[in-house]
C-alpha cells in the first residue's frame, strides 16, 4: 500500500514540472501564463507530500535530530523512540478521524478553475492512514527488540 501511494506520488511530479516550465516558458517569452497553474501546482504538490509520508518514513529519510539519543543504551533508546511512535500514533488517528469528518463535509470548490476540495482533504485521510500502519510496523518492531527477539 505505502509503494502505491508512493508511486501515485511520483507521478504527480512529471505534470507538476512540466506544466511549470511551460508557464516560466512562455510568462518570459511572450509575456503569456496559463491560468490556474499556480492553482494545480499547489494541488499536486499537496497530493505528492502526503501520499509520499509514508513512503519517505518506511526509508528513514525524514529529518531526525539523534544527538540526545545517541548517548542513551540500545534498549532505552528503543524505549523512547517507541512511546514516540505511540505519540504520533495518536496524533495520526485523531488527524484520520478529523480529516474524515471534514472530508466528508467538504462542498466547496478552487477559486480559479472550480475543482473540488473533497479528493485533496481525503488524501489527508489515505496518506495518514498508510503513515498511520507504517508506525505500527515500527512499534511492532520496537517491541520485539526490546523483548531480544
Amino acid at each position: 500500500m505505502t509503494r502505491v501511494t508512493a508511486f501515485c506520488a511520483m507521478f504527480l511530479l512529471i505534470p507538476m514540472m512540466f506544466l511549470s516550465t511551460i508557464d516560466v516558458s512562455l510568462r518570459k517569452a511572450f509575456s503569456v501564463t496559463i491560468p490556474g497553474t499556480m492553482e494545480l501546482s499547489s494541488y499536486m504538490l499537496a497530493l505528492f507530500i502526503l501520499l509520499g509520508l509514508s513512503y519517505t518514513h518506511q526509508r528513514r529519510a525524514h529529518v531526525r535530530v539523534t544527538l540526545l539519543l545517541d548517548f542513551f543504551p540500545p534498549k532505552v533508546k528503543v524505549s523512547i523512540e517507541t512511546f514516540l511512535h505511540i505519540l504520533s500514533l495518536v496524533m495520526l488517528v485523531v488527524l484520520i478521524k478529523e480529516g474524515w469528518i471534514i472530508a466528508l463535509e467538504e462542498t466547496t470548490v478552487s477559486d480559479m478553475l472550480r475543482i473540488p476540495q473533497n479528493p485533496f482533504r481525503m488524501a489527508l485521510v489515505v496518506g495518514c492512514c498508510t503513515f498511520a500502519l507504517e508506525i505500527v510496523v515500527d512499534i511492532a518492531e520496537n517491541l520485539q527488540k526490546l523483548r531480544g527477539k
